[in-house]
Order: structure tokens, then sequence, then C-alpha cells
């Protein structure tokens, strides 16, 4: 942007950074941003170095779903974006792309706007009840170039259209730009809940340090118990593998495990857990999606009755993919504070874990967290993930 950024320091007084930015007017403004199209276009021209090539891998490629009734077109578009790049995967109709979407991750896709049964914009429509336009975005295809025809698109949730007949150069710019969008918002969300995880509460520290001072006067083994449990739990929630997308089932187990154990020592007979698991713990889910569901069983539910209350954890097997919930016989909710729980405008600090959990698992899976809830009978939540196991080396 043409500005400069300066530093001042003195050792034992401090430092002072500074940054300049430069006005612009709107015409000057209009012709950066075409410098920038023009320099997007030459670079895609340039094919990619042999150090490039080696570092992209089958699992980072963006995964691209192409539709179109007509093989003729799937052909073209292939053949313009499959290289070491994409991922591209097409199908000939709008009912077969939504079972794609809903079992598979995707990062872009690209849709034919008329097609028969389900036209393009009635597919957008379809994915816009699942993702937003940055969880999933969607470029049209269209042989219709009049305003009002490419404004249906737009309204229909469309990210952005390409006129037929496609020029290479511009889909390629187009997708690369939809494609960098979707996985900034990925890593967005990632570290988010890295973060998240990262903020333990004081209180929940400074009591399970008085709870290790109180028992180290009492009984020597259970104190060491805990300040092993502690130690994981720590571990795990600072563990940098928590950016990662998918971690290894048995990763979130532990920091569950090391949490409801600190918990109920602290506790004791009031937090119950009963456990039903029926899955391999080498399978990849995504990460930090089970502990916040605990936490707030806890917190905002057993925890508020006197007595305590039981939480149910159960990982079972249904065909390709795992279910987990979590579920708790707490005060509950009505129906107003449920309608609530998973809205961006309505969310508040006890809910921000499980928003970003729900929006997570709507990144992988088309689908987030499914909550029911009964006052004063409890409330439960559950997923459901795709099994997968890691690469064998």
């Amino acid at each position: 942007m043409g500005g400069t950024l300066e530093v001042q320091s003195v050792v034992g007084q401090g430092s002072t950074f500074a940054f300049t930015l430069p006005l612009s007017d709107e015409a000057e403004i209009q012709g950066t941003y075409e410098k920038e199209q023009n320099h997007i276009k030459q670079e895609s021209v340039v094919e990619q170095s042999d150090v490039e090539k080696k570092r992209l891998t089958v699992c980072n490629r963006p995964r691209i779903l192409v539709v179109d009734d007509e093989p003729i077109n799937l052909r073209v578009i292939e053949t313009i974006l499959t290289n070491e790049k994409y991922e591209v995967v097409t199908v000939t109709s709008g009912l077969k792309a939504l079972k794609c979407l809903w079992s598979e991750e995707w990062d872009l896709v690209i849709s034919d706007v008329m097609m028969p049964k389900m036209s393009g914009y009635e597919l957008v429509r379809s994915i816009r009840k699942q993702f937003t336009m940055t969880d999933l975005p969607v470029l049209l295809l269209t042989a219709r170039s009049q305003p009002h025809d490419i404004e249906n698109g737009f309204l229909a949730g469309a990210n952005d259209y390409v006129v037929k007949p496609v020029d290479a150069l511009e889909l390629r710019s187009r997708v690369e730009a939809l494609t960098k969008v979707k996985r900034s918002i990925q890593e967005l969300h990632r570290m988010e809940a890295a973060w998240l995880q990262a903020q333990i509460e004081p209180h929940f520290l400074f009591n399970t340090l008085n709870a290790i001072l109180t028992l180290s006067e009492l009984d020597s083994e259970r104190t060491s118990k805990l300040i092993e449990a502690l130690s994981d739990f720590l571990r795990e929630s600072y563990n940098f593998q928590n950016g990662e997308a998918l971690v290894p089932l048995e990763n979130e187990l532990r920091l569950v495990q090391a949490y409801l154990y600190i918990q109920q020592e602290r506790f004791g007979k009031r937090i119950q857990v009963v456990w039903q698991l029926e899955v391999e713990t080498n399978v990849l889910i995504p990460s930090l999606t089970i502990q916040p569901l605990i936490e707030n069983a806890l917190k905002h539910g057993i925890l508020k009755r006197s007595e305590g209350g039981t939480i149910h954890i159960r990982m079972i097997n249904i065909d390709t993919h795992l279910e987990i919930t979590v579920a708790d016989n707490g005060v509950g909710m009505d129906k107003e504070q449920l309608a609530k729980l998973l809205q961006p405008k309505e969310r508040s600090s006890s809910s921000i874990g499980l928003i970003n959990t729900h929006r997570r698992l709507q990144h992988h899976y088309g689908q987030g967290l499914r909550i029911t809830s009964k006052l004063h009978e409890g409330t439960s939540v559950s997923f459901v993930v795709v099994a997968k196991t890691p690469p064998t080396s």
C-alpha cells in the first residue's frame, strides 16, 4: 500500500511501533484493483515450479465439485482445472451433487444454471440451507449474461458467476479466489477453536490448584493422580495440533477424561459419568469438538442442580459414520432458550464454544450440532462425522 513501518526502542525504557497508510481517492483504488487483477491473470499463466508442485499434496488440495448435465461441459471444466493444484469431482445432476455435499467436505461448487429437474438456482438455494457463502462458495456457469439473470444467481446465494463459453484464464482466476476464501475461513475457525480451548477459566485453574493443595495434606496418592490429570489437560489444551482440522479420537478422549477426572475430584458424587464407547479410537474427527459439549453439560446442566446429575457420553458407528452424543439430566432449557443457542446474534460468552463447534462441523460435513432439551429434564447434544482413519506410513 506504499506505507511504512518504523520502530524506536531504548533498552530498559520500552519500544514504539508506528506505521503510515496513504490516503487514496476512488480513481486510485480502481486503478490499483485493475493492476492486481492483471497481475493475478499473469501469474495464473506461469506454471508452478517443481518445488511448489512437490509441496502441494493430495490431502491439502482444494476439492471442487462440478455439476452439469452435459458430460462434454464437465470434461471441459475438468480439463481446465485438473492439475496438481485442485482435486475435481464431476456429477451430472443437482441431486447427485447434494448427496456428495452431505457426505464429504468441499471447498467450492461449480454449477451450470440450466439443468433438468433441479436448476443451478435451486441447487444453490438448497446449499445455502446448510452452508453460508463463506462456508461453501458457489460459482455459477451461465449462458445468460443479462443483468437480471446474473441478479437471480446472486439472490439465490451464489458467490460469483462465469458466462459461457468459459474462458480458461477467467475461470482459473475466479476459482482460485473463491477457494482461497474458503480455506481462510476454515483456518480462522480452527484457530479460534484452539484459542478458545487455551483460554482456561481462571476459576477452573485456581479451584483445581486449591483441590490439589487440600488433598496434599490428606491423600498423597489422589494428589498425585490429580496433578497428573491437570498436566494432561494443560498439555492437550495447549497442543498446537489443536489447530489441525482432523485429529485422532484418542486425542480428544485424553482431554475429556482429564477434564472429567478433575471435575469429579472437585465435585465428588455430584458428577456421574456413563461411557458407551463402541468405536475405534484411531478414527479422525474435527479437533476440540467433544470437550466443549462436556463443559457445557457440566456448567449449564447438572452442576446447576444441588444434587448434581449424570453425563452420558455415547460414541457408536452408524454405517460409514460415527455418531457422538453428550447427554445430561440437568436443568435443561425451554424452547426459547434452545432456539437462540446457536444463533450468532444471540450468543453469549457461554455459547461461543458451542457455536464454533457447530460451524466447524458444518464446514466438514454440511451439518452441525443437533440439540434437544426439555426444561428440568436435561439436554442432549449430538453430531455425526464421516469415520476416517489416518494414513499409514
